[in-house]
């Protein structure tokens, strides 16, 4: 009874642990001139400016638009933009809450957080099934002078991914629209890397940004 006692009392020093580990510097915060904006442009008007006409056309029919399919960029990451009608500081305040993503995700199961959330960031318990079940614990870092949150995975556990990361940079474009930008990378243990990435490929990344853009829209 000692021994099991030691052993659950183990496992929720470690979870107040992850939860209150202290906030790392962000991995790949925007270029200054994004945050404040220049010659005239909001952030996010600047930040358009860079994409290519036919990505811009896209975003302003579809709302969402998906840059990079394949990670052809070495990185790996699979990158998006998504158009949110709504002001940057309510969009940065619903996508910090990262336990609510079993209830608009697709293949989502469970989204739990783990010890306590701060506001510098929050552990999370995560089971995502497609054909395969994923569990894993995610670490969310929030940086609202940014707006900017990131994500990586608690390499700690058993869980079948060598990695799962990822960002999402807010940027203004008006007072009542916002521009984030978002990436994200999976690999997975035991050769299923081909596997996931063709998930992507085949549209699970839209799929998935189109449900965060419709979870912001309508979320109250």
């Amino acid at each position: 009874m000692k021994r099991l006692n030691r052993g659950i009392w183990g496992a929720v020093i470690l979870s107040s642990l992850l939860a209150f580990a202290e906030r790392p510097p962000a991995k790949g915060a925007a270029a200054p001139e994004l945050i404040a904006g220049t010659d005239g442009m909001s952030p996010g008007g600047r930040f358009l400016s860079k994409l290519p006409f036919a990505t811009r056309d896209t975003l302003r029919k579809e709302g969402h638009v998906v840059l990079d399919t394949k990670g052809a960029s070495g990185d790996g990451l699979l990158r998006a933009v998504i158009r949110f009608e709504r002001p940057i500081d309510e969009v940065f305040a619903i996508i910090t809450q990262p336990s609510e993503q079993v209830g608009y995700l697709p293949h989502v199961t469970q989204s739990k957080t783990v010890g306590a959330r701060t506001a510098e960031g929050e552990a999370t318990d995560m089971v995502v099934s497609f054909f395969f079940t994923f569990r894993y614990r995610t670490q969310h870092w929030f940086y609202p002078e940014e707006r900017r949150m990131e994500w990586t995975l608690d390499s700690t556990g058993d869980d079948g991914l060598t990695d799962q990361s990822g960002y999402y940079q807010l940027y203004a474009l008006d007072e009542r629209t916002t521009i984030a930008e978002y990436g994200t990378r999976v690999v997975a243990k035991g050769g299923f890397i081909n596997f996931l990435r063709g998930l992507g490929e085949r549209g699970g990344v839209a799929e998935a940004i189109s449900a965060v853009r419709k979870h912001v829209a309508s979320h109250r």
